[in-house]
């Protein structure tokens, strides 16, 4: 309750301000109360369990009571004899019939069919459980995704208005040089061009922008055009693990697997009640019902106007044109077939895992590397510009060397963000979200 109100009073909160900055947490515990696909998997989990209930109707008994009244016309015509006279009918004649009834029926042996049914009800609420994790999960990797890819893209947009502004303060210094005549006229149209180029760069960046943070509504389960703003208190460098451990975790919790084993023992207990139909059925069933003329008779004098049955049933086909054996063979083959899905599945486990492993000690090295050029670069540049003030460089050395620096703090903002993005997909592959 506490966490639906928190999520409540931010979804308000962002109503009310327009916009409001929101972390990683944020969004993900909105996206666990807002978003349709968990709404969904919560109500299909109730549906399965209300499931477990109904499957025990095949060994409960089955009562039901009845209440019938009818009433009989035979017309004129036929008669009967009476003290050895015949006496005709020439009277319509009506009569009157009341019953009251209970009906009592339980199957005591089916093949072991009514208890494997039981068993399928809970093995399919413990499938349905898994499934429900493993959207939850599927989800958190989405909202972490568009969360990271709406991180990328403002601070990208910081970096290119960045360099827009360091592209104009030339701009404006080169078209003071030319005006004294101290640069040629090329000069100023190279930096017209990369002060254009950096423009442009912000209007795509922003467009970039805006397109990322309606993804991350829609996976959060908001509005598109909700504004927002997404914020890191710290960047942290993703943690790389060996390849030996992320394996163990992902064979013993990835969801995926966990839900085909489940399958796997549904497929089992399939074939154990297609079995059932080669045994013999006993059921019994037991009825008392009373009645008469009179309506009294279904409730008065309870000694007379009564009668009862008990019976048992003992039944066997003998042949079924081979529907039996077929269905068993099928069910059979079906179970024998998870053998090899879960195999392949394990297979491509660790291959995922062996990937992404890879992908983030790759990540990894990027990032001090994108560091180690964003310092070269800074460097670069002001020795650049340094030497045009002195009339040692062109100015295209000094545009390039801006060039350059923005695409150093580019790379390194890209790199960071993809290696938190493969960091929370190998959590999925080893079900530790």
């Amino acid at each position: 309750m506490r966490k639906v109100l928190i999520t409540i009073l931010l979804i308000i909160s962002i109503a009310i301000s327009g916009e409001n900055k929101l972390t990683l947490s944020d969004c993900i515990q909105i996206a666990i109360e807002k978003n349709p696909e968990m709404k969904i998997s919560k109500k299909q989990l109730e549906s399965i369990e209300k499931g477990i209930k109904s499957s025990y109707s095949n060994i409960l008994p089955s009562i039901g009571v009845g209440l019938s009244s009818s009433r009989e016309y035979t017309g004129p015509g036929g008669g009967f004899y009476f003290q050895g006279l015949w006496i005709p009918r020439e009277e319509t004649e009506a009569r009157n019939h009341y019953n009251l009834g209970i009906q009592y029926s339980q199957t005591l042996y089916d093949g072991g069919k009514w208890w494997n049914t039981i068993r399928m009800a809970k093995n399919t609420y413990k499938g349905a459980v898994v499934d429900r994790e493993l959207t939850r999960q599927l989800m958190i990797v989405n909202v972490t995704e568009k969360f990271y890819n709406v991180l990328k893209a403002q601070e990208l947009l910081k970096v290119y208005n960045k360099s827009l502004e360091n592209s104009r303060e030339q701009l404006k210094k080169t078209r003071e040089l030319h005006r004294i005549g101290q640069v040629a006229k090329k000069d100023l149209f190279k930096a017209r061009v990369r002060e254009g180029n950096d423009r442009l760069s912000v209007i795509q960046q922003k467009s970039i922008l805006k397109s990322a943070i309606s993804d991350l509504n829609i996976a959060m389960g908001l509005t598109p055009n909700e504004p927002l703003e997404v914020y890191e208190e710290a960047y942290q460098k993703p943690e790389v693990i060996n390849y030996g451990t992320a394996e163990q975790r992902a064979f013993e919790n990835n969801l995926e697997l966990n839900s085909l084993i489940a399958q796997k023992q549904s497929a089992f207990l399939n074939y154990k009640i297609a079995k059932g139909d080669k045994y013999p059925t006993l059921s019994s069933s037991f009825s008392y019902s009373r009645g008469g003329s009179e309506l009294s008779r279904t409730y008065s004098e309870l000694d007379k106007w009564w009668n009862t049955s008990l019976s048992l049933n003992l039944s066997y086909p003998l042949f079924d044109g081979f529907r039996r054996k077929t269905n068993i063979q099928q069910k059979l083959l079906d179970f024998k077939i998870y053998d090899d899905r879960i195999e392949k599945k394990k297979m491509d486990i660790q291959n995922q895992v062996q990937n992404l492993l890879l992908a983030l000690k790759t990540y990894t090295e990027m990032i001090e590397i994108n560091e180690l050029n964003i310092q070269s670069a800074q460097e670069d540049l002001r020795l650049a510009q340094e030497m045009y003030r002195l009339n040692s460089a062109t100015l295209l050395e000094v545009l390039d060397a801006q060039v350059e620096l923005t695409r150093a703090r580019g790379n390194l903002i890209t790199t960071k963000y993809d290696a938190k993005i493969a960091e929370v997909q190998l959590a999925l592959v080893m079900g530790t979200l």
